[in-house]
């Protein structure tokens, strides 16, 4: 009997990095050894915001790697193009007269934003296409794993799924993106570009074998658009960590007098810092002073800008590899986070609960994070709009370490459901029941 052959399609895949990469490499890790043949499908100069060529050597010798050209610039200088677009809009602090190219410059945005639709993603998908397509006559491929965002590569999963209708489909949303993605995306966020993903979502929807989502609430959100779609069509696989990641973990006390709280991964509009600044800033100065807070990984400028009139000491170190970010989490006393969308689960929780640190964590009480917090006992949490809340919160971690008080923590047992391994299975299973040979 000859082993299940798949198709992975990951726009982000190693050496990229970051929070993006995760999941794919996960499958492209595991997959392979429950009896599977897999390819990945990549652009090898993706547009991503950082490189991590350590993750390179995670993925097994087996996996035979396809790269498929992009014509993107890259993502920092999309940024810097983007904003030079975009500097008509913001009024300055002192007029000034405005140069006459910048009469055209809205225009120009949205010419672009109109040709770049739904996202700039959108180019690597000629490529894409000519790549699978010879990539499944070749190995014969039996099924088709296509991860988003960025939500483009759904365009090659529809048309291969037209040109071949026996080889199945897996849809895979790493978030949701009509209700999430695309509202926290300037890029994204105007009415041709949704008109687009609305479209494609739709086909997608439609024309897919199986749609994944990773968090109940966005599964929800998605099948609730489609009622006259199949329920067996809809599947929940949660993100996690990678045990192999904390082989060399060794989670140890802060001996300083000081509280470290660290924040790992980008921070951004939906996981604004902005909130937690607001109630550091308001407590005691001797509370204040007693408290140190790392930022590890890509902060956003508008959120940098919030931090910088911080009354508590703030270290922003930057991105970094997996297990160098890893070890500023071996002695910190909390980890961070904050999700202000209710809908989303930021893919950095698991990572946090494989440390067995405890949570400070500002979300909704009723959110997809706040259910996480109290189903785990993973720690505290505080809405986003309690300022109060939130700097009871604080302080309460603060009063538990001066006491030497225990922290809360998960069990072992609900953090090993959160492990890769585990999570590829269901994908293996899943597979199998549509594959088998």
């Amino acid at each position: 009997m000859s082993r299940p052959r798949i198709l992975l399609i990951s726009y982000l895949f190693p050496p990229m990095g970051g929070i993006g990469v995760q999941r794919a490499l996960s499958i492209a890790r595991y997959l392979p050894g429950m009896g599977f043949e897999l390819h990945v499908l990549r652009a090898p100069n993706a547009a991503g915001p950082v490189m991590d060529p350590a993750l390179v050597n995670l993925v097994p010798e087996d996996v035979q790697v396809h790269s498929a050209f992009t014509p993107e610039i890259p993502f920092s200088l999309r940024q810097k193009a983007w904003q030079w677009l975009n500097r008509a809009k913001r009024k300055p602090a002192t007029p000034a007269p405005a140069p006459v190219v910048s009469k055209r410059q809205p225009l120009l945005g949205r010419i672009i934003r109109k040709v770049l639709a739904p996202e700039p993603e959108i180019l690597w998908v000629p490529f894409a296409l000519r790549a699978a397509k010879r990539i499944i006559r070749r190995h014969k491929i039996d099924a088709v794993i296509v991860t988003a965002p960025p939500f483009s590569a759904f365009v090659v999963g529809n048309r291969l799924k037209r040109i071949f209708p026996q080889v199945k489909f897996i849809a895979d949303f790493r978030d949701e993106w009509l209700e999430f993605y695309i509202n926290n995306n300037a890029f994204q966020n105007n009415p041709y570009a949704r008109k687009r993903a609305v479209e494609i979502e739709r086909e997608t929807i439609e024309r897919a074998d199986a749609v994944i989502s990773v968090t109940d609430m966005s599964l929800a959100t998605i099948r609730k658009r489609y009622p006259e779609q199949p329920d067996a069509k809809f599947h929940r696989i949660a993100n996690g960590y990678d045990p192999a990641a904390f082989t060399g973990f060794k989670a140890r006390e802060n001996e300083t007098a000081k509280l470290i709280v660290t924040h790992m991964g980008t921070a951004y509009l939906n996981s604004s810092p902005r909130y937690y600044a607001a109630a550091l800033n308001g407590l005691p100065e001797e509370v204040r002073d007693g408290i140190v807070t790392r930022f590890v990984g890509r902060v956003e400028d508008a959120e940098k800008e919030l931090l910088q009139n911080a009354k508590s000491e703030i270290q922003l170190l930057g991105f970094m590899p997996q297990q160098k970010a890893l070890g500023y989490l071996e002695d910190t006393d909390y980890v961070l986070m904050t999700m202000t969308d209710k809908i989303s689960m930021p893919g950095k929780a698991y990572e946090y609960l494989a440390t067995g640190k405890p949570f400070l964590t500002i979300a909704a009480g009723d959110s997809e994070v706040g259910n996480f917090i109290r189903q785990t006992g993973a720690g505290y949490c505080a809405d986003p709009n309690d300022v109060e809340e939130i700097r009871a919160m604080i302080l309460k971690a603060f009063e538990g370490k001066k006491q030497r008080l225990t922290p809360p923590a998960p069990a072992a047992s609900v953090v090993a459901q959160y492990a890769r391994p585990q999570l590829v299975q269901q994908f293996a299973d899943l597979l199998n029941k549509m594959v088998a040979h």
